[in-house]
């Protein structure tokens, strides 16, 4: 039997070219969550990671909750998600995506440095933001035969483009970073076939989004106190 005639296989040993690898946690679905239209925003002090992270840890979480119907109506869904690269020695199961960012840039044209919300906090913090930080994403997804690739990808134009009608792009919101919200706005989407690709059974797509959130720090302002000064001028 030849390779191409072979069943499409759903646990292999991951090459080195494949992504999947260490994940994030959690690994698969996660607290980040997509808002809905006119929710009110609570920010919170926990802070795990720095923006880039948040931005990727985001997406990832964001995509390992997405499910669809695949061939025959049975439920489709990733396998694995991450937002690093793979080890070599890595099992990958599939339907798998990766989430992979270029080098990201803080942007100040959009925001004044200055005092956020204030967090209730017995040492009186607040929030600092201080720039936004843009970043150009991409999802590399890795599927095992054309059908579930394409049932994958109509998933993620239904989710990614726009998941509600008044606006283009999705907003995430962060427990893990402030529980800040993100922007995200899809740029473009292709399908990365090649004959090697083809002969083991990998049918990989790429879709690219960029995402944006405020760089948050928490900062301590002690509430300012009232003192006064009398001068008294002295007659001779």
């Amino acid at each position: 039997m030849s390779a191409a005639s072979c069943p499409p296989q759903k646990k292999v040993t991951a090459p080195t070219s494949t992504p999947p690898g260490a994940p994030t946690q959690p690994s698969i679905g996660g607290p980040s969550r997509l808002v809905q239209p006119g929710e009110p925003h609570i920010f919170t002090i926990n802070r795990e990671t720095d923006a880039r992270t948040a931005l990727t840890r985001g997406l990832a979480e964001y995509l390992g909750g997405m499910t669809t119907s695949g061939t025959g109506g049975r439920p489709l869904a990733f396998r694995r998600v991450f937002s690093v690269w793979a080890q070599p020695e890595e099992l990958a199961e599939y339907p798998a995506a990766a989430v992979l960012a270029t080098s990201g840039s803080y942007d100040s044209s959009r925001f004044t440095p200055g005092r956020g919300p204030r967090i209730v906090t017995p040492d009186q913090r607040y929030i600092l933001a201080s720039a936004e930080f843009v970043v150009d994403m991409t999802v590399e997804v890795w599927c095992n035969d054309p059908k579930e690739r394409a049932a994958i990808m109509a998933m993620l134009e239904d989710r990614l483009l726009s998941p509600f009608d008044s606006r283009y792009g999705f907003l995430l919101e962060l427990p893990h970073y402030f529980n800040a919200r993100a922007q995200y706005e899809p740029i473009s989407m292709d399908y990365d076939d090649s004959e090697e690709n083809a002969m083991r059974r990998f049918r990989k797509a790429l879709v690219k989004v960029r995402g944006q959130v405020p760089v948050l720090r928490l900062i301590e302002l002690p509430d300012a106190k009232m003192t006064a000064k009398i001068t008294v001028d002295e007659e001779s």
